[in-house]
């Protein structure tokens, strides 16, 4: 997933209310881009299982998009927090850099480096154990 893409499922996830979906206009908004680019976007979003839209054609998160974005989000939070306490980052561009840092992982690493996160525990201390 691009950054750009992370930042439209973002929004859509942050603007969504539990019930209606939310309008290509409203990403657009939230983001500071064109419709034009959110509607691009949502489209490689939706063919790659990340979002599906509604009757009304609003964006809703897939439970695939879900997962997904809770994985950027705790690998994001991770890097943030640390870019700000131990670099003395300011916190918008720890957030920036932490949102890109997380896309430049691949699939496979990005998956993993969650679940060593949520889990608190290092899988090299795991196989040194072993």
């Amino acid at each position: 997933m691009t950054s750009a893409e992370l930042r439209y499922l973002i929004a859509a996830d942050e603007l969504y209310d539990g019930v209606n979906g939310v309008k290509l206009i409203e990403i657009a908004n939230k983001v500071g881009v064109s419709k034009v680019s959110v509607y691009r976007a949502v489209e490689r979003l939706e063919k790659n299982y990340y979002i599906q839209r509604n009757e009304k054609n609003k964006v809703v998160l897939t439970e695939y998009g879900k997962k997904q974005l809770a994985d950027y989000r705790e690998i994001m939070d991770f890097i943030q927090s640390h870019l700000e306490k131990q670099c003395g980052t300011p916190s918008e561009v720890a957030y920036n850099d932490a949102l890109g840092a997380a896309c430049a992982f691949s699939d496979i690493s990005r998956a993993k480096i969650a679940i060593i996160l949520k889990s608190g525990k290092c899988l090299y201390q795991e196989e040194k154990e072993n």
